[in-house]
Formats: C-alpha cells, sequence, structure tokens
C-alpha cells in the first residue's frame, strides 16, 4: 500500500474520525517502540530485529508509527542537531526495514542515509552505500523508467510528457548533485554551504558559480565532467 492511503482513508472514510484521539494512540505506540529500544545508542539501534517490521502486517491504524517512520523521524532530528552517527545508524536500520514493511517505498528514501553521510563527510562510505542500494534494488532512474512504462501502459501519460516533466528533471539535478558532491569532497572550500545553494549559482550562471569553473578548470577538470559515484 503506497504511504498514506491508510490515513486518507481515515479521514475521507470516517465522519466521526476524531484527530486528538488518532494523534494520542500514535504517540502512544511510538513510545512503546522508544521504551523497548534506545535511540540515543548506536549499539541499540543496530540491534532492532527485523520482525518490528512485521508487527504490523496489516499496516495497523497509522503509518505514523511504523518504526521506520520512527527511525526516519528521529534521522532527521539527529540531522539537525548534527549528529551525524546516530542519523546514519537510525537510516541504515530504516533501510533494513523497509522491503518487511506493510507500506510501499522508493528508491529514493533508502538513499536518505547517504545524504547523510555525505553531510558527515564519510564520502567512501557514501559511495559504497550507494553502490550498494542501486544493486540491491536498482537505481532511481531505473526505477523512474519504470514508472514511465507503467504510465504509458496505462493511458495515464504519455511517454514523452513523463520523460519531460519527471525524468529530464531529475537527470539533470542528478548531474548538479554530482558535482556538488565531488566539490564538497575535494574542494569544500569552493563548494556552497548547501546543494540548494549550488543549483541556484548555477542555474543563474552567477560570479561566485563562474569562479568555481574557473578554479577547477584550472586544475584540468571540467565541471560538467566530474564524477561522485563509482
Amino acid at each position: 500500500m503506497g504511504l498514506f492511503s491508510k490515513i486518507s482513508e481515515l479521514f475521507h472514510n470516517n465522519d466521526k474520525f476524531d484527530i486528538e484521539e488518532y494523534n494520542k494512540y500514535n504517540e502512544a505506540k511510538i513510545e512503546e517502540f522508544k521504551d523497548r529500544y534506545d535511540l540515543t545508542n548506536i549499539n541499540s539501534i543496530r540491534a532492532i530485529p527485523i520482525s518490528e517490521a512485521k508487527r504490523y502486517p496489516d499496516g495497523g491504524k497509522s503509518v505514523v508509527y511504523m518504526p521506520e517512520q520512527i527511525l526516519n523521524r528521529q534521522a532527521t532530528e539527529y540531522k539537525k542537531e548534527k549528529k551525524y552517527d546516530l542519523a546514519i545508524a537510525c537510516l541504515l536500520k530504516a533501510n533494513e526495514l523497509y522491503p518487511h514493511s506493510f507500506y510501499t517505498y522508493q528508491r529514493e528514501n533508502y538513499e536518505r542515509v547517504v545524504d547523510i553521510m555525505i553531510l558527515a563527510g564519510k564520502f567512501e562510505d557514501a559511495k559504497k552505500e550507494h553502490e550498494t542500494l542501486n544493486k540491491k534494488y536498482g537505481s532511481r532512474l531505473q526505477e523512474l523508467k519504470h514508472l514511465q512504462d507503467v504510465a504509458e501502459e496505462n493511458d495515464w501519460e504519455g511517454r514523452e510528457s513523463y520523460q519531460k516533466r519527471v525524468i529530464d528533471p531529475y537527470i539533470s539535478e542528478s548531474n548538479d548533485k554530482e558535482e556538488y558532491y565531488w566539490l564538497l569532497e575535494h574542494f569544500p572550500k569552493l563548494a556552497p554551504k548547501s546543494f540548494g545553494g549550488y543549483r541556484k549559482m548555477k542555474k543563474m550562471n552567477s560570479d561566485n558559480y563562474k569562479k568555481i569553473v574557473d578554479e577547477i578548470e584550472k586544475l584540468g577538470y571540467k565541471i560538467e565532467e566530474l564524477k561522485f559515484w563509482y
């Protein structure tokens, strides 16, 4: 089932739906999980068994208290606090749980841990994890091309329309991200503070972006040919 389908059903098919009761139930389930596992301890996070993902074979009453979702939200908090090792541990465990969940997850959900590894400066770990995920689940581009086939076969959207709306923008973003990650690894002083900032300066062809291009070319590189992934 899609990630939020069940919540949508509750809101639209139940006139007596009680949002306060719903939130209270979710909070109780989340606390129950956190009482069982210490999410402030890496070894405790790693020890969470796969069976946790199978506790709710029907999806439960809400996606919110699914173990992988609790781990994802905790990782977000750790990211804000720059506690990257804990964030990585949470997301690696979430990745282990995804295939066993009632809910369906996309390739980009698995990639979150790679992005955190980059933030932590763990570039080799990020490359290895990215490659491992591609081997196990396929790349995001492969996934999108499959969805393009499905959309065309079911007359949901034409192939060219999907290409322009989804795939081409994704390829452009991926290329920019590879350039940015390469800069972070090799010339962090040249790289902007965020990927969003890099994309903005590249789109505007700003003076700062031109400076980056010039510096890279002095070292014998062309920015559009930079490769970060294996």
